[in-house]
């Protein structure tokens, strides 16, 4: 999939890439997208929209990861804008961001929209069903300059919102050869009340595989996160209170 991307986006003004969630995807146009940069030109050039904020953090990262030596910045609602602004005043060449966040930097001009040649939106989908055209749609009316456009989404659309402008998109579809996740649900019963030996137990049992403790509370989490700690199991807990 990364090779077929790698070989059809520098040739194509639109491509719309499908493929599951985890199988990529942010490498297959990273890749591309990079060999449009002008490095003489200090600018944002490549703009991502994610869905949210989470999936912002991860395109950064893997970004930052390739060691391109070009800048990199993220946006996103909760973050600071005061940051956000500062960053901005010595422009990325890549800027990721979340549509709501992304709209409102180029509302207040934060960054100069007529250097961005290169658009992706990640996870279109997602986008769709958080309700984000109309931000999406903002975005795409303020990029005059785009030239080439990038659309992943790891479902098949009946039709491309108009809002888009894509007109003749290529498709790789890598969704139909998608393989289905096979799941089988088992039931632990625990000689104590609190469970938390019982866990690590089951914890230890799967071993270096990865795995997903769900709890019903905050202070829960933050208290099975904390034994786990103490049982020198790696873990990061989640919860509403997270910064």
């Amino acid at each position: 999939m990364q090779e077929s991307a790698l070989k059809t986006i520098p040739a194509k003004d639109e491509t719309i890439l499908l493929s599951p969630t985890g199988s990529g995807k942010t490498i297959a146009f990273l890749l591309p997208a990079l060999l449009g940069i002008n490095p003489r030109i200090p600018k944002v050039q490549v703009l991502v929209v994610a869905p949210s904020r989470e999936l912002a953090i991860q395109i950064e990262q893997v970004f930052k990861s390739m060691n391109t030596g070009y800048k990199v910045n993220s946006a996103y609602g909760g973050h600071s804008m005061k940051i956000e602004k500062q960053n901005l005043s010595q422009p990325p060449m890549v800027l990721i961001g979340t549509p709501g966040r992304i709209a409102d930097h180029i509302d207040r001009g934060t960054f100069d929209t007529g250097s961005v040649h290169t658009i992706v939106l990640d996870e279109f989908d997602k986008s769709l069903e958080f309700g984000f055209s109309k931000e999406m749609g903002f975005i795409l009316r303020k990029l005059d300059a785009v030239k080439k456009k990038i659309l992943t989404s790891a479902t098949h659309m009946d039709e491309i919102p108009a809002f888009t402008r894509i007109k003749s998109p290529v498709t790789l579809d890598y969704v139909h050869n998608a393989k289905p996740v096979a799941l089988s649900l088992k039931k632990i019963i625990s000689p104590e009340r609190d469970k938390l030996n019982t866990l690590y137990d089951l914890l230890c049992y799967i071993g270096n595989d990865s795995a997903l403790v769900f709890v019903n509370h905050r202070e829960p989490t933050e208290r099975i996160s904390q034994f786990l700690h103490d049982k020198s199991i790696v873990n990061d807990p989640f919860h509403g209170g997270m910064e």
